[in-house]
Order: structure tokens, then C-alpha cells, then sequence
């Protein structure tokens, strides 16, 4: 099972990144591109490290992997060509979105363990996959618009990633206890 706290480190990072574009909504696209692309490029390498501990343990991974290694890409891109149009980066992020969605569905369904965790998964899954259609689908209605999108989407998969960590920690609690009490 996945470290409770790199459940709530992610969610802390999406919360602060959609506060962080909620609260400075004229900040300079520049400054969005690079938050959205260090985000990225965290939660990938985080996604693909818990891929591999999977993998280590002959639990199913593929999924989990790409959705990683995606971010990464993601991330690596962003991050080396901040200059690029808002609406072509608009498209990349929305693609992304998209991707992360279907990918996180996949992996809900190939997890083992609680099915409230993996509820939770593909929740963020398919809230992935429609925050992409919403972009995709009105690309040119405004760089602000497209923020609030974002920024509203950080903060709901944030709040949903700590809760997540919280239960995943009160689990592994409870699984320590029992464990110590069998013995």
C-alpha cells in the first residue's frame, strides 16, 4: 500500500497550486505554466515510484506506470519550453488531463485493497477526464477561465488526496494494531 503522507504531500501540492492561481489570477501565464509543470512533474515521479514498489511486489502496475511517466513528460516539457502559446499549452494540459483521467480509471479498477480507495481513484480519474473535455472543448474562451478550471480542479483533487492520506494512515493504524494485538 501506497505511503499514506505521499497521499497528503500531493494533495497539500495540488491545494496550494490552485489557491495559488485562484488567489493571483492576473499573475503572469509564465508563472502558471512553471507551477503547473513542477506539479506535474511531482505527482509523475511520485505515481511512477509507487508503480515500480508495485511492480517489486507482483501487484499490477502498467497503468499507474504510464500515468507517471506521463507526468514526468508532461512536467520535462513544460518546464523546458514555458514559451509556448497558451492554447497550445491549453491542449498539452487539457491531453494531460484527459490521459490522467482514463489512466487513473484504469488503475482504480486494477488495484487491489479497499474498495473506498479505489473509488476514490477513479473519482479523480473521471474528474480528470471531464476538467480535459471542458478545456479541449472551449479552448480560446479566455486564459482566466481555463485558470478558475484548473485552479478549482487542484483544489477539490487536493482535498480528496490528504482525506485519501488520512485513511490510508488510520488504516495502516488500525492494520498495525491488529497486528500487534495477534501477536
Amino acid at each position: 500500500m501506497e505511503k499514506w503522507w505521499s497521499f497528503l504531500l500531493r494533495g497539500i501540492l495540488a491545494i496550494l497550486f490552485g489557491i495559488i492561481a485562484l488567489a493571483w489570477p492576473g499573475a503572469t501565464v509564465f508563472v502558471l505554466i512553471i507551477l503547473f509543470g513542477v506539479y506535474a512533474l511531482v505527482e509523475g515521479l511520485f505515481a511512477t515510484g509507487y508503480s515500480i514498489a508495485q511492480a517489486s511486489r507482483g501487484e499490477k502496475f502498467f497503468a499507474l506506470l504510464l500515468l507517471g511517466l506521463l507526468g514526468i513528460l508532461i512536467g520535462i516539457v513544460t518546464l523546458a519550453r514555458p514559451g509556448i502559446t497558451s492554447v497550445a499549452l491549453l491542449v498539452v494540459i487539457a491531453i494531460w488531463f484527459l490521459l490522467r483521467g482514463f489512466l487513473g480509471l484504469i488503475s482504480a479498477f486494477e488495484m487491489t485493497g479497499s474498495t473506498g480507495y479505489r473509488a476514490f481513484i477513479g473519482i479523480v480519474g473521471a474528474l480528470g477526464i471531464i476538467v480535459g473535455i471542458i478545456l479541449l472543448a472551449a479552448p480560446i474562451s479566455g486564459i482566466f477561465a481555463i485558470i478558475l478550471v484548473i485552479a478549482i480542479y487542484s483544489i477539490v483533487i487536493g482535498i480528496m488526496l490528504a482525506v485519501l492520506g488520512f485513511m490510508v494512515r488510520g488504516a495502516q493504524k488500525t492494520e498495525g494494531t491488529d497486528t500487534m494485538a495477534a501477536a
